[in-house]
């Protein structure tokens, strides 16, 4: 298994370091208007993919040499938070001033996108006492970013494909429904609706594409996510994890999947970088705090069989997960609207006090996350008292270890 790991990661690395030049290359030569975006999003892939593919090959490679792993008790844990205040102060200056973004600016968006997730995952494996593993940790991150990531998006995309697909055949059916189709089209692919920020609007704010839009946001996206979000725990059931190891483990995975979101999903942002990297941190505080919930219903299923308290802690997940994206997805239709029509003043005024609610509705959730964790955090140390086990004590130099992994006489 740690052989299967390890090249698994050693490829990450070489396809993420292949794809992350290639991309850097083609947005330093293409057109001078896309080129910091393209940049961005191909230094983040490149530190995503390298980065976590190196740290999971060397702890494969060290069992793979019958090394144990120390337990997960991070310290200077302060250092990810003051490192995260710094670039995003940084990389809003630099984005203001103009300083050569290209080069200075994707490494602090980078740092921005990744700090919040470790610091979450390293304050809750300092508050659990260590009773997992530094392998664990980073095993499960990196399959919460490689394996639920990917296979979250791909499940969304086929879903979302399909319902597409089944309303278009339904339309089709009934009578004068094609030509219905061909009228939308035309009025689609006319390259002046383009330009016309109104029309636009009429378009994509009609009530079905905005139901529509919010079914999947709130609806469908939550429920696949937080169905495979944790994915990484269920591959390591033969483990029989404890309940700390759970919690952990699935917080950890949420980490990951926040990672690939806060990353990639920003990378385009720069008009307005520093507000929507600060909603990310409530967006990656709910990932932990969903994993971590997911993580626990593992467990409830693993060890106790208890289906029925997995499904109750799936359910609160999904019903966290759709409240914070109703919400943001609120926030964003009331954006576009006010973009894309000339709303008189008092409209104006309604449109800013609506944002301004939901931005205030957004921070309290945040912090109602953030007491849940604190306190779930508590709770399970509470209830798991035990001691580090043996095999997370410190590693062994490789000086004092037989050729398979035992003590040398």
């Amino acid at each position: 298994m740690p052989i299967l790991v390890l090249i698994a990661a050693l490829s990450i690395v070489a396809l993420g370091f292949m794809s992350g030049c290639v991309s850097i290359v083609v947005g330093v030569i293409g057109p001078a208007a896309d080129r910091l975006v393209t940049v961005t999003f191909a230094v983040s892939i490149m530190i995503l993919t390298v980065v976590l593919g190196i740290s999971i090959a060397w702890h494969a490679w060290r069992a793979t040499q019958g090394y144990s792993s120390g337990a997960f008790q991070p310290r200077s844990i302060w250092l990810l938070g003051l490192g995260f205040v710094l670039a995003l102060g940084t990389g809003q200056l630099i984005l203001l001033l103009g300083l050569l973004p290209e080069i200075t600016f994707p490494l602090l968006h980078v740092a921005a996108a990744v700090l919040p997730a470790l610091f979450i995952v390293a304050l809750v494996g300092r508050g659990l006492g260590g009773t997992s593993s530094w392998r664990d940790v980073v095993l499960q991150i990196g399959s919460g970013a490689f394996v639920s990531g990917p296979l979250a998006f791909a499940l969304e995309a086929v879903t979302i494909m399909g319902l597409v697909i089944t309303v278009l055949i339904g339309v089709v059916l009934r009578p004068g429904g094609q030509e219905m189709i061909q009228k939308m089209l035309t009025y689609l692919n006319d390259p002046a609706l383009l330009q016309d920020p109104t029309a636009l609007t009429s378009v994509f704010m009609s009530p079905i594409l905005v139901a529509a839009m919010f079914a999947v946001l709130a609806g469908l996206i939550p429920l696949i996510e937080e169905a495979v979000k944790t994915v990484g725990v269920g591959l390591m059931a033969y483990r029989q994890p404890t309940l700390s190891q759970a919690f952990l483990w699935g917080l950890a995975g949420g980490a990951g999947f926040s990672l690939v979101e806060s990353l990639l999903n920003t990378a385009g942002s720069v008009d307005s970088w520093a507000q929507v990297m600060l909603l990310r941190v409530g967006a990656m505080l709910l990932h932990c705090l969903t994993g971590a919930l997911m993580g626990l219903a593992w467990h409830d299923v693993l060890t106790k069989r208890r289906w029925r308290y997995a499904l109750g802690l799936y359910s609160a997940s999904v019903a966290i997960h759709g409240t914070w994206n109703a919400l943001t997805g609120a926030l964003a239709l009331i954006s576009f609207r006010a973009l894309g029509t000339n709303l008189a003043g008092g409209q104006e005024i309604l449109a800013g006090a609506g944002a301004v609610a939901i931005l205030g509705l957004l921070a309290a959730l945040t912090g109602a996350m953030a007491f849940a964790l604190r306190a779930l955090t508590l709770s399970v140390r509470k209830r798991s008292p035990a001691p580090i086990p043996s095999e997370l004590q410190p590693a062994q130099p490789l000086a004092e270890m037989g050729p398979s992994g035992g003590h040398v006489a």
